[in-house]
């Protein structure tokens, strides 16, 4: 994974912006999604990040069943 401020620029948002999402998923699930690395580092994501992922590209776009994919 690239840093916040690159995955920023390519979804066209800030990326304060971007935070405020991710810290919105990952308060919603109730679990960190990326392993927070120094600035300019790498972020990775953490275990729990990688099984959202996965169960994220099963989910049709506007699905609402993705919340229970990832529980399970």
């Amino acid at each position: 994974m690239q840093s916040l401020t690159g995955a920023a620029r390519d979804l066209g948002i800030h990326q304060s912006t971007l935070v405020i999402q991710i810290n919105h998923i990952e308060r919603d699930l109730g679990q960190p999604l990326l392993e927070r690395a120094e600035r300019g580092m790498v972020m990775k994501l953490t275990r729990f990040g990688k099984r959202v992922i996965t169960a994220a590209r099963k989910i049709p776009a506007g699905g609402a069943q993705g919340h229970e994919m990832i529980a399970s």
